[in-house]
């Protein structure tokens, strides 16, 4: 904390009027640091004339509104500021929004003396002055009597910066003349600036739009919000209630509906870049029961004057409301406040509440809110909420508010102000203006101090109690000009009390500050008493004090004294100077009373009696060593005496202040020259003045010192000079400081007042030089034996010894404890160069201080009756064993003080204590601080006891180990030493009950027991453990990733088989398994009725706490593929040399329909080569499973071979000739070639002999390669000799030759020629390439003909014609081309 001694500048924190943006003139530049306060970047402007507090043309209340809708409003403030610049910076923070585009109007009005001109500016483009285009806003004149003149004014929509910006409102003398554009920034003598920051809002899109409820009832206010607070010119409301239309033009709207029915409402909202409209429709109906009332309110604690609203939410659409305030004793209802009763849905439904102390209002205290509703149908039940309002008063104004006994302040925390209140400056004259914070039980108050700026003329006084008769809390004679409050003020009594004066003269801002207190015990009194004693004697004063417990806060005391001279009551805490002339036994009874009604009371009973021994007298001085010129206060103590004659000597240098009274206990005396006096002092009782009387005779107990002044013997210098000087208290850190001028050769600043030093505390000191040209050096002396000089032992505290020009010097001292208590001096000094630097400069020394400057400060050395307190290291008791090696050494102990901080180095400490014999003995420790008070002993208490050392077990290996349960456990044991008997470890006993298979904290105990009995024990505690996680299992589980994968039918039933097994523990017996999400009857959820994947987090906890988690992603899906159903068996047969269609197969599926089967399949089937082949189909489902099927084709030979004779049947020769038969032979099959069936023939039966003539035949038999027979054939040969000698074969005719075709390609007409040995069975017909037939030629016999077939009908492409000679297939390729 600092405490300043002289400028301003140390004092500016306290010295800021209570308004915002005040800022003294003349420290502008050093506390720039304020920005709020600063006018930068902006441009000042400023009002050079006292006008604005003198002649009031100020700017009062302003109202900003577009249409119906108010944007800003700020009550009549009157003058913001007290003297030049007469600027306020209102608002740091943006207070309300302009839109671009819109429509305003500007209100304002000024003071009652004088007509003003006011001016509005804005910053429209932010760029940090009023100097562009149109942003002079306008000027008017303004009137007196506080009416507002107006004007409008529209935002542009164009250049125009959206964001933060700043208005500038400006009042001036009517009679100065009206205000221009380029008058933002010129000083004016009258009137005041007023700055607001304030945002700008432009258009950055177009779209209309509100919130309306679905429903209302009829009859109660339905508030339709608009989606656009800001940024828009102007918003058009149009609500149809059935025939009447209602229009609005305000931002949002509340409305009424008179009808049930459907409802429209439209708004159009326009903006810089145009309008845009919206309608909605909404449902009023009319209530089918009462209202159910239900309420809030908007404040629940608010300050007195404040108004709290109180908000109707009762259901059913009411439309009458009955409110009701009551605190037990008062009721405040409609008849008091209008709004509290009525079917005003506006006032009524919404009612502000009036608080104040007059009245009809709502005073301090704790509120129930009640409310009755009503609607067409009837009334709701009274609903109430107890204790819902609370009102308090928490800001103060010294005065008729704070006036005493009517007005205690019981709130706990608040703000008092002088009479001038938070804006105005303190009154003058002002007599005798009470105070008396006292909150119910506070054990203390505190006080801090905001701002403090008083003059000469007024004095505020602050007491520790309930009246002036409390402790001082202030300093001097009171608080003011140059004697500023320091830190926090603390109350200890629970109350503190404030007294103001003021005489007349100039005023300043006066005070501000906040208390704030501590709840007490909040037990009941207990009532007590304090007496000087059982025996009070008669005609001399007696104080009757409080003793009573748990008195905090605001508490009652009543006295009642009653003896032989009848009774007596008092009702103040103490009863002091109490004088009883009559002799005999009285009673003194108190009864507490505290501030919540709780009461108690003590009775004492003394007997006063006539004195018949001297008195024991004694007295003291409140200041032993004065200076000339000072007054001195002489105390007498004493037993029973009441009457005091005062003597001393030498009887000239000293004058009685005020008129001599025997008969009061004090005397003050001035002395007006240096010297010794003894002082004498004679007391006695006039009810036996012989008896009673004795003297106290002191000799030279006033010491009257006159300190030398220091003189310059050459010139004071502004360089060689003292221009700061602060002292720091390095316990407490208090500073005091002082910058004074320099040049001067000689200051006396003890008149700022005393620094208060303690007894042997610690000061940090540091002088300061404005310049450094010439070398200097610099002293700090204090005259601690108050002899008037400086020369004394100790009393040179710092020195220069090196001269130099450091600009600053800086370092400590600390007060001895042979300082005198007592006003003394501490004086600095500076002197030239190398040149003598002596405490009385010049005059002591002629050759000292030619050069240099002295300043001198009041100081007084007080005790600070602080004890130090002495603590004890280690225990307070200890027990030492008789001649024990080593021998005992004490711990020790620290001390420490409040004021000199750590005293363990100045400990004494004294013992009685003899380790060889057994006893009880005390270590005492002592300590005093340098002002002497002495800290209560303290004892440490040393047993020595005979042999009493128990042996020493150590356990072998961890005293503390942890096992795996189901592990094995083998102790290790433990050793035990004696210090007598040595090793006696196989003595141990040892309890060991840990069972490795069950968890549990088990104590293996180890005892022993020496031959003295002396016994000692160890434990090991064995923690048998399951360290081991369980294991999540699931057999059908995908554990390649971290989340398993398990795959679920769908639409089937979800068994879930993921399981957890443990080391210890089993499901239901200490293992927790659980399933997130989990199913009712166990396991997991899974819903298999939808395809999708669930995510499942199992977690396993067994009874250890070990947990294992796993998560698992159960697929829900399709995972059962389509059924193919061939429609033939898995194996067909097919006739080779035909064309093969496969059967279209069928799927069929467990979930989807045909349209949802993709079905498709191959074939590799040749119908005309043998062979084994495959149809294979693909069915896929839509949830993409897959099924195969395969058709084995077997293509087959099953037709028999056929065989002809090349001539026909009857091969007829001469006979002699030589033929082979078999050439005669035609072989065909529908597969195999005739070379083949040849190969394979058999000649079943022969007798041909052309020898001889005759009639033979040849039977011929032949198997194809698939094993199909032939049917015997027989050649019949018809030998003769009238036939032709054959002596060849005939030759063969080829199968291929038999069949012809052209033109090929064709343009649509063929021509087919057969050109067969014989009749014989055929079949010819045309394919395409998908193997079917489009023209049939011949079926039936045919030897040689030729057929014309017309294909123009039919696509281009390959057409096949075939020809089926029994079982031989010839075939011709034949190209369409149109």
């Amino acid at each position: 904390m600092q405490k300043t001694l002289t400028t301003l500048i140390h004092n500016w924190p306290l010295n800021f009027k209570k308004t915002p943006g005040f800022i003294v003139a003349t420290l502008a530049l050093l506390i720039s640091s304020f920005s709020s306060q600063a006018q930068s970047p902006y441009c000042n402007a400023d009002h050079t004339a006292t006008g604005c507090p003198t002649y009031n043309m100020y700017i009062g209340s302003i109202d900003i509104s577009q249409g119906t809708t108010s944007v800003f409003s700020k009550t009549n403030d009157q003058c913001n500021q007290t003297t030049s610049p007469n600027y306020t910076l209102v608002s740091s923070s943006p207070v309300f929004s302009l839109s671009g585009g819109g429509i305003y109007t500007f209100a304002a009005s000024t003071g009652p003396t004088y007509q003003t001109y006011i001016a509005v500016w804005i910053d429209l483009n932010g760029d940090n002055d009023f100097s562009d285009a149109g942003e002079y806003i306008n000027s008017m004149l303004v009137n007196t009597g506080g009416t507002q003149n107006s004007f409008s004014f529209t935002v542009p929509c164009t250049n125009l910066v959206a964001g933060n910006t700043r208005m500038r409102v400006r009042s001036q003398y009517s009679g100065s003349g009206n205000w221009s554009a380029g008058m933002a920034c010129s000083t004016v003598a009258y009137g005041e600036t007023e700055d607001y920051a304030i945002t700008l809002a432009t258009s950055s899109g177009l779209s209309s739009n509100f919130f309306a409820p679905a429903t209302a009832y009829v009859g109660t206010p339905v508030t339709f919000t608009n989606s656009n607070q800001s940024g828009y010119i102007s918003q058009n409301w149009t609500v149809t209630d059935g025939t009447t239309v209602t229009t609005y033009t305000s931002t949002n709207v509340t409305h009424v509906f008179a009808t049930s029915g459907t409802k429209t409402i439209k708004l159009v909202s326009e903006n810089c870049l145009g309008k845009d409209s919206t309608t909605k429709t909404m449902t009023i109906i009319a209530p089918t029961a009462p209202p159910v009332a239900n309420f809030v309110a908007d404040k629940n604690v608010v300050e007195i004057f404040e108004q709290p609203r109180l908000i109707d939410l009762s259901s059913n659409g009411p439309t009458y409301w009955d409110w009701m305030l009551t605190n037990g004793i008062d009721t405040i209802d409609g008849d008091d406040q209008a709004d509290l009763r009525g079917g005003n849905p506006f006032v009524n439904s919404r009612p502000l509440v009036q608080t104040g102390n007059y009245f009809g209002a709502v005073d301090v205290g704790v509120w129930a809110v009640c409310l009755k509703s009503s609607n067409v149908i009837g009334s709701s039940s009274q609903y109430c909420k107890v204790g819902y309002i609370t009102v308090q008063r928490t800001s103060f104004n010294m005065g008729p508010a704070t006036s005493l006994p009517a007005n205690i302040i019981s709130a706990t925390s608040g703000t008092i102000y002088d009479k001038g209140g938070p804006t105005g400056n303190y009154t003058a004259p002002e007599s005798n203006l009470e105070a008396l914070i006292a909150p119910c039980g506070a054990s203390s108050v505190s006080l801090d101090f905001t701002v403090f700026a008083l003059n000469a003329n007024a004095n505020l006084k602050i007491y520790d109690g309930v009246n002036a008769l409390g402790t001082p809390l202030h300093t001097g004679s009171g608080f003011t000009a140059g004697n500023a409050p320091s830190g926090t003020l603390t109350a200890n009594s629970g109350t503190m009390y404030l007294l103001w004066n003021s005489t007349a003269g100039a005023v300043a801002a006066g005070f501000e500050a906040n208390w704030s207190s501590v709840a007490g015990t909040g037990s009941a009194p207990i009532a007590g008493i304090t007496l000087p004693g059982s025996i009070v004697y008669n005609s001399v004063f007696v104080d009757f004090m409080d003793a009573s417990l748990n008195a905090e806060g605001n508490t009652d005391f009543k006295w009642t004294i009653t003896g032989p001279s009848g009774s007596q009551t008092y009702n103040t805490r103490d009863v002091l100077q109490t004088v009883f002339t009559t002799n005999g036994t009285y009673t003194a009874s108190l009864l507490v009373t505290s501030c919540d009604g709780r009461t108690s009371t003590a009775t004492k009973t003394f007997n006063v009696v006539s004195p018949t021994s001297p008195t024991a007298l004694d007295f003291t001085a409140d200041n032993r060593r004065p200076s000339v010129g000072d007054n001195v206060t002489l105390t007498a103590t004493s037993d029973k005496a009441n009457r005091w004659e005062w003597s001393i000597f030498p009887q000239v240098g000293y004058s009685v202040v005020g008129a001599a009274n025997d008969a009061v206990n004090n005397r003050t005396f001035l002395f007006t020259a240096a010297g010794a006096y003894t002082v004498q002092l004679k007391g006695f009782n006039t009810k036996d003045t012989a008896a009673s009387e004795a003297t106290v005779v002191k000799t030279a107990y006033i010491v009257v010192v006159q300190p030398c002044i220091p003189t310059i013997s050459v010139s004071p210098s502004t360089d060689v000079a003292i221009s700061y000087v602060s002292i720091e208290d390095a316990t407490s850190g208090d500073i005091y400081e002082n910058e004074s001028t320099t040049g001067v050769e000689y200051t006396d600043f003890s008149s700022l007042g005393t620094i208060q030093m303690n007894f042997g505390g610690v000061y940090n000191f540091t002088v300061k030089r404005n310049t450094n040209i010439n070398d200097m050096t610099r002293k700090i002396w204090a005259d601690w034996n108050v002899d008037g000089d400086f020369d004394d032992t100790g009393e040179l505290l710092a020195e220069e010894t090196t001269p130099g020009t450091s600009l600053s010097w800086s370092g400590s001292f600390t007060v001895p404890s042979y300082a005198f208590e007592a006003n003394t001096l501490l004086r600095v000094g500076v002197s030239y160069d190398t040149d003598p630097n002596e405490p009385c400069g010049a005059s002591q020394n002629a050759a000292a201080n030619r050069v240099g400057e002295f300043e001198d400060y009041a100081i007084r050395v007080v005790n600070d009756g602080d004890l130090p307190v002495i603590t004890l290291v280690g225990m307070d008791t200890v027990y030492v064993e008789q001649n024990a090696s080593p021998a005992y050494s004490t711990n020790g102990a620290t001390a420490f003080d409040a004021s000199q901080g750590d005293l363990t180095s100045s400990l004494t400490m004294t013992t009685d204590l003899d380790q060889t014999l057994p006893g009880i003995y005390y270590e005492d420790w002592n300590v005093s601080d340098a002002s002497g008070n002495p800290a209560a002993q303290v004892t440490r208490v040393i047993y020595v006891v005979a042999d009493q050392t128990a042996p020493v077990i150590t356990v072998n290996g961890s005293a503390d180990s942890t096992i795996e349960v189901g592990s094995s456990w083998v102790d290790l044991g433990a050793t035990a030493i004696d210090n007598k008997e040595g090793d006696i470890s196989s003595a141990i006993v040892i309890t060991d009950n840990v069972n490795a298979n069950v968890l549990g904290d088990y104590t293996v105990v180890y005892s022993i027991q020496d031959n003295q009995g002396n016994s000692s024990t160890a434990t090991r505690n064995v923690h048998v453990v399951d360290t081991e996680n369980p294991v999540i299992t699931n057999a059908n589980a995908d554990k390649s990733g971290a989340c398993w994968k398990v795959e679920v039918q769908l639409q089937n039933i979800f068994a879930d088989l993921t399981s957890a097994t443990d080391n210890y523990n089993s499901i239901g017996n200490g293992l927790a398994f659980k399933a997130n999400p989990a199913a009712a009857q166990g396991g997991a959820a899974v819903d298999t009725r939808f395809q999708g994947t669930t995510t499942v987090t199992y977690t396993a906890t067994d009874e250890s706490g070990n947990v294992t988690t796993q998560c698992v992603d159960y697929v829900v899906r399709d995972y059962v593929p389509p059924v193919i159903d061939l429609r033939t068996l898995d194996v067909v047969y097919h006739p080779v040399g035909s064309i093969y269609t496969p059967v279209a197969p069928t799927a069929t599926d467990n979930l989807y329909n045909s349209t949802e089967i993709s079905l498709t399949g191959t074939s590799n089937v040749d119908g005309f080569t043998l062979g084994t082949y495959q149809d294979e189909y693909t069915a896929t489902d839509a949830a993409g499973n897959v099924s195969t099927k395969i058709r084995t084709v077997m293509v087959i030979d099953n037709i028999n071979p056929v065989i002809a004779g090349k001539n026909g049947g009857v091969l007829r020769v001469g006979v002699g000739s030589s033929v082979n038969a078999i050439d005669y032979i035609l072989f065909s099959d529908n597969y195999d070639a005739p070379a083949t069936l040849k190969a394979n023939h058999t000649l079943v039966y022969n007798d041909i002999n052309l020898a001889v003539a005759g009639i033979y035949t040849a039977v011929f038999r032949t198997e194809d390669n698939s094993g199909n027979l032939s049917d015997d054939y027989t050649l019949y040969v018809d030998c003769r000799y009238t036939y032709e000698v054959i002596t060849g074969s005939v030759n063969d005719i080829a199968m291929d030759d038999l069949l012809s075709v052209y033109p090929n390609p064709t343009t649509g007409v063929i021509i087919l020629n057969t050109n067969l040995p014989e009749n014989q069975e055929v079949n010819i017909a045309v394919y395409n390439t998908m193997g079917q037939e489009v023209a049939a030629v011949q079926n039936g016999k045919v030897s040689n003909g030729q057929y014309t077939i017309d294909l123009a009908n039919h696509a281009n492409g390959i057409y096949y014609v075939k020809m089926n000679l029994n079982g031989n297939i010839i075939t011709k390729k034949v190209v369409l081309n149109k």
